[in-house]
């Protein structure tokens, strides 16, 4: 039975584990050098323990107690959460945790008052993009990001080579 809660500070170094082998799959699209530009592979106690200050944390555990699924948030203003990221263990992909996991900070983000979920993520990344779309996610144009309630997403113009998704709550 999976369960799902925020982490102990104890298990700080099983996440970053997770995330840093779960970055690999980059390296099918990135170049050595863009994938450490990009930051990937990069997790560390020291940055999950920063990241505190502004970020809430959600895992996902197996019977075991294990962290198969992580993922990081933040209430970016009054109406809007952005989903920093979200890993599951290759383990365990493709059998609806990361979904379920999905579904879970979205609970979250309601409960915080917001309106709308939103993420960044490179055009490149085709697994992730068909992953948000499979739940409801839409690709956020320029013009849906000065409408309510997409309108305080971006304090700047969209870079180039990414996307934008995002969904109403």
């Amino acid at each position: 039975m999976i369960k799902f809660d925020k982490p102990k500070k104890s298990e700080y170094p099983q996440i970053a584990n997770l995330v840093n082998t779960a970055d690999q799959i980059y390296l099918s699209i990135y170049s050595q050098q863009e994938f450490k530009k990009q930051d990937c592979a990069s997790e560390s106690v020291e940055k999950l323990l920063e990241g505190e200050q502004n970020r809430e944390y959600l895992c996902a555990y197996d019977e075991n107690d294990n962290i198969i699924g992580y993922s990081s948030f933040r209430l970016k203003n009054s109406q809007t959460v952005w989903l920093s990221m979200i890993y599951i263990n290759p383990e365990y992909q493709n059998q609806g945790l990361g979904s379920t996991l999905l579904k879970k900070v979205e609970e979250v983000a309601k409960k915080l008052g917001a309106l709308v979920i939103v993420l960044e993520t490179d055009k490149k990344t085709i697994w992730a993009i068909n992953f948000y779309k499979k739940n409801n996610y839409q690709i956020l144009s320029d013009e849906n990001l000065k409408k309510h309630p997409f309108d305080k997403v971006l304090e700047k113009k969209q870079v180039n080579g990414r996307y934008i998704l995002g969904k109403k709550l």
